[in-house]
């Protein structure tokens, strides 16, 4: 019988232990080495009975594959099973991870396992802080809390809201600019939520409100600030210096020559200080609904802009390592997420964005 490996399959390594995994299987299996070699073998199509030949364990072991679906029998032309779109597209490690965090195991199985999770919870160790903690020794600008006014209408906002690309060189005022970071990053209300500590409400969104999400800032054009890198401080609500100015050209060449940065009165890089979520929810589904907060706190932070009078543009296409730098993060579990321009956005007469180009006649479907 000729058999070939499940395409694709992973080995992984964790110690001495081996791994296969693949999105066509529902199954993680720990290998033997030599079960690893046979599925490594087998990654063209191969007479089972020459790999196995005299090794009744690794005949069993084989017979074990092929139930879980690891080893199937090969076809007559040999070629492995069409990758399916839009995996094909996107690449098997993004396809593998999709498939292993399905029908993920939530954290209790049901009412009467609470009091058992939370003990479970509080054996975890220390609980990772909301917010990153504030130094004594660390110069901070703070920002006035005099709220600018938002009079525009849900309605208007919903309808008004749109990507900005091109922006005046006008400043923003530093009260709008104290409020929109306010409103999209810092804690709106406080809760006791008893074994889990005391947890932030922000306006936005997020899973167990861990608010994993930090906010840098680069400044460009906001009247009262120094032009600069910073990281903002939602408990003290103010900006911890971190660098000097920054030409724009430069912030678009990390986001891969996109022109949203371009005469922005400031842009922001969040971040995932991955740890506060990873602390309460230690299944690898977490980091999909961590990818979820930051649509959620993005989506807050555009339609305060526009509320405000302001445009913004979002994009989550950048150069990790050099945002990683700019923003001097130093801790392992912490890594950018998404990155956000803000101006004063220049509009069309009707209000529309400056590229927005309304169709001539309908398309011929």
């Amino acid at each position: 019988m000729k058999v070939s490996s499940v395409n694709p399959v992973f080995l992984s390594l964790n110690g001495a232990e081996i791994f296969a995994s693949s999105p066509r299987v529902p199954k993680r299996v720990r290998l033997h080495p030599k079960v690893a070699d046979l599925l490594v073998s087998a990654r063209e199509p191969v007479d089972l009975d020459s790999l196995t030949s005299g090794d009744q364990a690794l005949q069993e072991a084989a017979r074990q594959l092929i139930d879980l679906g690891f080893l199937t029998e090969a076809t007559d032309s040999g070629t492995p099973e069409e990758v399916p779109s839009p995996w094909r597209e996107w690449g098997n490690v993004a396809w593998q991870f999709h498939a292993s965090i399905r029908n993920a195991p939530f954290v209790r199985g049901n009412r009467d396992d609470i009091p058992e999770y939370y003990a479970r919870l509080a054996e975890r160790g220390e609980k990772p802080l909301n917010s990153k903690p504030s130094r004594q020794d660390e110069d901070i600008v703070f920002l006035p809390r005099v709220w600018a006014d938002m009079n525009a209408s849900f309605k208007s906002v919903l309808e008004g809201r749109r990507t900005h690309r091109d922006f005046s060189d006008e400043p923003i005022k530093l009260d709008i600019f104290s409020s929109l970071l306010h409103y999209t990053f810092g804690p709106l209300r406080f809760v006791d939520a008893g074994t889990l500590g005391v947890l932030q409400l922000r306006a936005s969104a997020s899973g167990g409100a861990r608010h994993e999400a930090e906010a840098y800032l680069v400044v460009f054009n906001v009247l009262g600030v120094h032009p600069g890198v910073y990281r903002y401080d939602a408990i003290r609500h103010g900006l911890v210096p971190l660098g000097d100015a920054v030409a724009q050209e430069d912030i678009e060449r990390l986001i891969h020559h996109q022109t949203i940065a371009r005469n922005a009165a400031f842009c922001i890089f969040t971040t995932a200080v991955a740890s506060r979520m990873s602390w309460k929810y230690p299944h690898p589904r977490a980091y999909k609904i961590l990818l979820h907060n930051v649509g959620h706190l993005s989506q807050v932070f555009a339609m305060t802009a526009q509320a405000l009078g302001l445009g913004a543009a979002l994009t989550g296409a950048f150069r990790d390592d050099a945002v990683e730098e700019l923003c001097q993060l130093e801790q392992e579990d912490e890594f950018p997420t998404f990155f956000m321009a803000c101006g004063v956005p220049l509009r069309q007469a009707d209000g529309m964005p400056l590229r927005y180009n309304a169709p001539a006649r309908a398309s011929q479907q």
